[in-house]
């Protein structure tokens, strides 16, 4: 800053000794007294020293702004860019969402109109996973949201499965999926209503690929965490680093209609905000497990 001031009062720096210059040269012809030379140089060099100091404070301050202004642009621009990425990642989400949404609707208005058994049960299916990507919807709204905020809380692990087995079980019995699970009074420090999303999205998605199958759900107090099994048909390897990305549904997502492989990716943002570190061990043709590491101190 120093070096661009001095650049800037160079001009009057050179005014300034050519004056005094010029004053020399004619106390030197006329042989006039240097003392007053001296005298009248010193009162100059002395005003235009505190000139330049009022000068200096001003630059200082006209430097600042400028930077200010800098960083409010540079901000502004980033606001501008993450408004832009929101607003595309708003779209393309609900863009997908929409078309998925439209499978479980027009599967009730089939049902509806056929005059077969256990109409009532499948339709219930149908609204439940309407209920589902509605859910999912507002929940990837809210975690687009930095300052989304969490209420941690203790829980008991069974107030948090044993609704989403309630809510469930038509697809359990219609699918003939056998869900293995003990009542479990363990606790946990989490927020319930996140928790919840998150332990549904994975049991979900083990509905989705344990067909006619099995799901184990156990809890293990020592270690706390909660494990979710199936033995249904697995993820490749090739697949299985990728599963928590958005949008990406992998090769089993593929061949199921129902897979718009932002389940997964909400289960890991929600992870992150919660601290509770997720990870999955699969095997093709094998069964998938889903680990939840629950906070080992309170």
């Amino acid at each position: 800053m120093f070096k661009a001031f001095m650049k800037s009062i160079l001009n009057e720096i050179i005014i300034v000794i050519a004056v005094i210059l010029l004053f020399l040269l004619i106390f030197f012809l006329f042989s006039l007294p240097m003392g007053a030379f001296l005298l009248g140089t010193a009162i100059i060099l002395f005003l235009m020293i505190i000139y330049w100091l009022i000068q200096l404070s001003g630059f200082k301050e006209q430097e600042n702004m400028k930077e200010t202004i800098t960083q409010l642009e540079e901000e502004l621009q980033q606001v501008k860019s993450n408004q832009t990425e929101y607003q595309a990642n708003v779209e393309n989400y609900f863009l997908t969402w929409v078309h998925q949404i439209k499978t479980p609707i027009t599967a009730s208005k089939l049902l509806l109109e056929r005059n077969e058994d256990n109409v009532v049960n499948r339709v219930r299916q149908e609204i439940i996973q309407i209920d589902n990507y509605t859910s999912l919807a507002l929940s990837y709204l809210k975690l687009m949201n930095e300052e989304t905020d969490m209420s941690f809380s203790k829980v008991k692990i069974n107030e948090l499965v044993r609704p989403l087995i309630m809510k469930y079980s038509i697809q359990f019995i219609d699918q003939k999926t056998k869900i293995h699970y003990e009542r479990c009074e363990d606790e946990v420090l989490t927020d319930v209503q996140w928790c919840s999303i998150m332990i549904e999205q994975i049991l979900n998605n083990a509905l989705k690929y344990a067909r006619g199958k099995d799901i184990w759900i156990k809890f293990n107090n020592d270690t706390k965490v909660l494990s979710i099994r199936d033995n249904g048909v697995g993820i490749s390897q090739a697949d299985l680093p990728k599963i928590f990305d958005k949008g990406y549904s992998g090769y089993n997502g593929r061949l199921n209609d129902q897979s718009s492989g932002i389940g997964l990716f909400i289960v890991k943002h929600i992870s992150r905000h919660l601290h509770h570190k997720v990870d999955v061990d699969s095997e093709l043709g094998t069964g998938t497990t889903f680990h939840i590491h629950f906070p080992q101190s309170n």
